[in-house]
């Protein structure tokens, strides 16, 4: 029988390692695969790089003895070219396999993990460790993640092929955890290639990339990294923002929805990439998206909203 209640800050972090990069292999030999990017794993601040294979090694062993405590299973890492991969893995389903696969309803890919509703209905504590283990491994700090005011950001990235995810990080950290988020860059056509310009160099799914959910540094020190070179760059960046006395971060509000400027029809807006709910349609603003796919604040407006989005698809 699985024990449903089986969650705590510790489960959570592990939670938020493999909802991020994760897979969850169910043969005879039972595995929990969880993937650490060289890419994410590397730290840009304004004056400081952190780029070295060995303290991004030292970091996921880390996680490996955290992870040990807390289960008695084979924990194996392996470097590889692209990534560095924490392998937990057994002969029998263990309990804590069990409620793994519990809490993730069965789904066996980060390409299509989703948060778990025990994450939304536990304390604060909760959420904010497995937005920790989350960040761990798909969170960048860099300086380069900047707004065009040059106020820097950390950058969660979710994989092409999961649409849910970033919606539902978003309601999350703003929602939950009381966390502005700045934007989403969906990997959709209109959002990543505007002005058709990939698609006419015959870059047809260039845009089909990664989504990002942007979240203001200074904002982010509320959650911050365990992966210790991440969190030195990410108090660099922090600090740089308040030293710039930027204005405090805004909170979404998808019940106004304002268009600058109309985007070109783009040719990929009826690709088999794109999930049911976006294909075959146009997008002026990437809010609009977060609104196609269920956008938690969206729920909340007044139906006149709802009738002036319609009107503007």
């Amino acid at each position: 029988m699985i024990d449903c209640d089986y969650m705590d800050i510790d489960v959570a972090y592990v939670l938020g390692l493999i909802v991020a990069r994760g897979e969850i292999r169910d043969d005879t030999l039972k595995q929990i695969i969880i993937e650490f990017p060289y890419r994410n794993l590397e730290a840009v601040g304004i004056k400081k790089k952190v780029d070295q294979r060995d303290k991004l090694l030292i970091s996921v062993n880390r996680v490996r003895d955290r992870i040990q405590e807390l289960e008695n299973v084979d924990i194996k890492v392996e470097e590889r070219e692209q990534a560095i991969y924490l392998i937990m893995e057994s002969h029998k389903e263990t309990i804590f396999i069990r409620n793994i696969k519990y809490l993730l309803r069965g789904k066996q890919s980060h390409f299509e993990f989703e948060i778990p509703p025990e994450i939304f209905q536990s304390d604060e504590s909760i959420k904010k460790e497995f937005m920790r283990g989350y960040a761990d491994v798909a969170g960048s700090a860099r300086a380069s993640n900047r707004d065009r005011r040059g106020r820097h950001r950390v950058y969660l990235d979710v994989l092409n092929r999961n649409w849910k995810l970033p919606v539902q990080l978003c309601q999350l950290l703003q929602d939950h955890l009381n966390i502005p988020v700045d934007t989403i860059a969906w990997g959709h056509p209109n959002i990543r290639d505007p002005k058709v310009k990939e698609y006419k160099k015959g870059n047809k799914s260039a845009w089909a990339r990664e989504h990002q959910v942007k979240v203001y540094a200074d904002e982010f020190m509320k959650i911050g990294f365990y992966v210790e070179h991440k969190q030195e760059i990410l108090q660099e960046l922090a600090e740089y923002n308040k030293n710039q006395g930027f204005p405090k971060a805004k909170f979404c509000n998808p019940c106004k929805i304002t268009v600058e400027k109309k985007k070109l029809s783009h040719p990929e807006e009826n690709s088999s990439l794109l999930p049911l709910e976006l294909r075959g349609k146009h997008f002026d603003s990437y809010k609009q998206i977060c609104i196609a796919l269920g956008c938690y604040r969206y729920s909340k407006c007044k139906e006149s909203s709802l009738e002036r989005f319609l009107k503007s698809m």
